[in-house]
């Protein structure tokens, strides 16, 4: 079995070269040195930045299975998939209807350089909690040994490290801010109505975390008291009084 993260064929990693490139839409960190490069895009919030990444990734997966046969989804939801969308197999949801966590955040609250985004834009963003919550990935497949195929292709995608646990992408489209993700559980949903119908479905259960980020202006000017000390002979002559 090979797999990829390279479409539409798999393909020798190449090494990235920092500054990090411009990206369209998520993308795995898979050198531990590549440098973090933050944007002023925000076009999700951070629940969204997690389902809407993880479902990104998943949408450019593929694998190749003993026999010749390659699987991929042909379609990735970053939300509950439609009933008529099901038909495209095989295909993916990602969603969430756990109630996520505010965490304290591991970054300092107040203006940090390295949480600045560059020139010429030049602000600022403030880390004040991390979003913690648990993620749903339901798989339909058409049968049984592509299914399997797509779940052994989803255990690799989701550790595909070998330097740190989990999962790790950068997310264009919340300020190129990390997330991070854990495998929990994972079953085969299987009943006699859905092998009629030939649907074969699999859940992940993943854990996904992500700092909450709010993009702020540098003060123009910080106050600061100022003592100055006058030589003897630089005093103003004192004034006579009046007796």
């Amino acid at each position: 079995m090979t797999f990829c993260f390279r479409p539409p064929a798999c393909q020798p990693p190449v090494a990235p070269t920092p500054p990090v490139p411009p990206q369209d839409g998520t993308w795995l960190v898979d050198q531990p040195d590549t440098p973090i490069v933050y944007s002023a895009e925000h076009s999700t919030d951070a629940r969204t930045a997690l389902t809407q990444g993880l479902a990104e990734y998943l949408s450019h997966l593929a694998v190749d299975w003993p026999g010749g046969r390659r699987s991929a989804f042909n379609a990735v939801f970053a939300t509950w998939a439609e009933p008529e969308e099901n038909a495209d197999h095989p295909m993916a949801a990602v969603y969430t209807t756990a109630r996520g966590e505010y965490q304290a955040s591991k970054m300092s609250p107040g203006l940090n350089s390295k949480l600045r985004v560059p020139p010429p834009d030049g602000r600022y963003l403030i880390s004040p909690a991390e979003f913690v919550v648990d993620l749903t990935i339901e798989m339909w497949a058409l049968d049984p040994k592509q299914r399997m195929a797509l779940v052994s292709m989803l255990e690799d995608a989701l550790s595909p490290h070998d330097w740190r646990y989990g999962l790790l992408l950068s997310f264009p489209h919340y300020h190129n801010a990390r997330g991070t993700y854990e495998m929990l559980s994972s079953s085969y949903d299987d009943s006699p109505e859905m092998a009629v119908e030939r649907h074969r479905i699999a859940t992940f259960i993943v854990r996904g975390r992500v700092p909450v980020l709010r993009l702020v202006g540098k003060p123009l000017a910080k106050p600061a008291a100022r003592v100055e000390v006058l030589a003897p002979q630089d005093l103003p002559p004192a004034e006579d009084s009046v007796g």
